[in-house]
């Protein structure tokens, strides 16, 4: 019997699978970005930020992402622009901290749209899901997304119960996800 969140859970399996692919056009556009310069030995290479352009290059787009180059907290914002196809701008630091002085707190994620300068990536998912009409149809929808984006909150931030099933979180996280102890 599937149970009433069998439908959400499959549309996420799709959209998880259409962003990788994205994340992997990405990933390889970066590469070519970057064929003659030699790789980065680290996160703290001073070395400019890179950029890759995900929008027709005759056609600059009004969003850019900046982010560390690696998958974190700029990740989200990333798949949502990939899987909803919002031409955009990636921005890739390095640890030069060319960032901190405009970035709102000093910090990354960072999201351009024209005139407005977000970060904090929640705040920057939800921006970019309204943008692109993904945020719910009518109030209860809304409320439903916004249930399911603090899940996925509250679940990465106890994923060492995944890996360590006898710590705290890892005694809780059954009840969470609906798994039988």
């Amino acid at each position: 019997v599937l149970g009433p969140n069998t439908y959400m859970l499959r549309r996420v399996g799709i959209a998880a699978s259409v962003a990788a692919a994205g994340a992997a056009t990405l990933q390889r556009r970066a590469a070519e970005s970057h064929a003659a310069a030699p790789a980065p030995e680290s996160l703290a290479a001073q070395r400019p930020p890179s950029v890759v352009r995900v929008a027709p290059l005759d056609d600059p787009p009004d969003v850019t992402l900046e982010y560390f180059a690696l998958r974190g907290l700029g990740e989200l914002p990333r798949l949502i622009l990939e899987l909803t196809g919002i031409p955009y701008d990636s921005v890739y630091h390095f640890g030069t901290g060319v960032y901190k002085p405009y970035a709102p707190f000093g910090q990354l994620p960072v999201l351009r749209d024209g005139p407005l300068l977000i970060c904090e990536s929640g705040a920057i998912a939800r921006h970019l899901a309204r943008k692109a009409c993904i945020d719910g149809g009518d109030a209860a929808d809304k409320a439903r997304v916004d249930m399911f984006f603090e899940l996925a909150k509250d679940l990465t931030s106890k994923k060492s119960g995944i890996h360590d099933p006898a710590s705290a979180d890892g005694k809780r996280l059954p009840g969470v996800v609906g798994t039988p102890r």
